[in-house]
C-alpha cells in the first residue's frame, strides 16, 4: 500500500510544473504527427509507459507493496480504460489537427473536471464546496469562451474547412475526451482508489490501450500506411510515448509531496504552455476567446483545489492524488 509521505510543498511544485512541462512537450509532439492515423498515435505512445511502468507495478505486486485489483474493480476499470482510450486519446490527438493543440488542450481539461465534478457529486455522493462550486462555473465560462473561438482555429489548422460541421466536431472532440477521462478517473476513485498503486492502475490502463488500438489501428491505418511511416514519425512517437510516461510519474509524485492545490496550479500551466506553443509554433488562431478561455481554465482548476477548511491530519491523500492524475487521462 502507499505509504503517507511528509508534506514537501517546494518540491510538490516543482514536480508539478515538470510534470506541465512535459505533458506540454508530448502535446506538441502529437501535434506534428497529425497527418498520422490518431489511433495508429494513441496505439505507439502507450508502448513506452507501459515498458517503462509495468515492471515497477509487477515489483510492487511481488514484494507485498501493493495487491492486485479485486475482480469487480479490474471489471469497471477495464471498462472505464476502453472508453478512454478510443473516445479519449483517439479523439484528443485528432482534435489537434482539426482545431489544434491551443484549444484542444484547455477544452479537455476543463471539461474533464466539471463532468468529474457532477458524476462525483451523483455517482460517489461527494460534496461540492463553494470553491468548488465556483472553480466549475469558470470551467464552464472558458469552455463557452473557447469554443467562441472554433471557427478561427479551424481556419488555421485545416486548409479546407467544412462549414459548421467541422468546427463543431473540433470542438466536442476534445470535450469528448474529457468527458471520458473524467469517467475514468471517477471508476478509479470508486473500484481501486486506495487499493492498489498508481503505477499498476496506469500500467493496466495502458496495456488496455495497447490491446484494444493495436488491432484497430491494422483496420484505421492498414499495414501500408504503418510501412510508409518515417523513421524521423517513430521518434517523434517515441519521444511523446517517454515524455507522457515521465510527466505521469513527476504529477504522481506532485501529489505526494504537496497539497492537491498546488499540484494542480502547477499542472495546469500546460493549458498556456499548449496554447503559446499552437500560436507560435503551428500558427494556430490568436484571439481573445483563446486568451481569455486559457486564463479562465487555470483559474478554474486552482479554485477547484482551494479548501474551506482544514484538512483533518488523519484523511489520505491517495483518493484526491489518484483522481488528479487519472484524471489526467495520458
Amino acid at each position: 500500500m502507499t505509504q503517507r509521505t511528509p508534506s514537501t510543498p517546494w518540491l510538490g511544485l516543482i514536480c508539478g510544473v515538470l510534470a506541465a512541462v512535459g505533458y506540454s512537450l508530448a502535446n506538441i509532439c502529437l501535434r506534428w504527427l497529425t497527418n498520422l492515423d490518431p489511433i495508429w498515435v494513441s496505439f505507439f505512445k502507450a508502448i513506452p509507459t507501459v515498458v517503462l511502468l509495468a515492471p515497477v507495478a509487477i515489483w510492487q505486486v511481488r514484494t507485498g507493496r501493493s495487491p492486485l485489483p479485486k475482480v469487480s474493480s479490474f471489471c469497471i476499470l477495464i471498462v472505464a480504460a476502453i472508453i478512454s482510450q478510443l473516445l479519449g486519446n483517439a479523439m484528443l490527438q485528432w482534435s489537434f489537427g482539426v482545431v489544434g493543440v491551443a484549444m484542444s488542450v484547455p477544452l479537455c481539461l476543463g471539461t474533464m473536471i466539471v463532468v468529474g465534478v457532477v458524476i462525483s457529486k451523483w455517482w460517489l455522493g461527494e460534496s461540492l464546496t463553494r470553491w468548488q462550486g465556483w472553480g466549475t462555473a469558470s470551467l464552464v465560462l472558458a469552455l463557452i469562451t473557447l469554443s467562441l473561438a472554433g471557427r478561427g482555429a479551424v481556419a488555421s489548422v485545416v486548409e479546407d474547412t467544412s462549414g459548421w460541421l467541422l468546427i463543431g466536431a473540433g470542438i466536442v472532440a476534445p470535450m469528448l475526451a474529457g468527458i471520458s477521462y473524467a469517467f475514468l478517473s471517477v471508476a478509479i476513485r470508486r473500484g481501486v482508489s486506495g487499493e492498489v498503486s498508481m503505477f499498476m492502475t496506469t500500467s493496466l490502463i495502458c496495456t488496455v490501450g495497447l490491446v484494444i488500438l493495436g488491432p484497430l489501428s491494422l483496420y484505421t491505418t492498414g499495414l501500408e500506411e504503418m510501412a510508409q511511416t518515417t523513421g524521423q514519425q517513430y521518434g517523434v512517437l517515441l519521444i511523446a510515448g517517454l515524455l507522457n510516461a515521465g510527466a505521469f510519474v513527476a504529477l504522481t509524485l506532485s501529489f505526494r509531496y504537496a497539497p492537491v492545490i498546488v499540484g494542480n496550479a502547477a499542472n495546469s500551466l500546460q493549458n498556456p504552455l499548449s496554447a503559446l506553443a499552437g500560436v507560435v509554433l503551428f500558427h494556430e488562431a490568436y484571439s481573445i476567446n483563446l486568451i481569455f478561455g486559457v486564463v479562465l481554465t487555470v483559474l478554474g482548476v486552482v479554485m477547484m483545489g482551494l479548501k474551506e477548511r482544514p484538512v483533518p491530519e488523519l484523511q489520505k491523500e491517495v483518493p484526491d492524488m489518484e483522481s488528479a492524475v487519472a484524471g489526467d487521462g495520458r
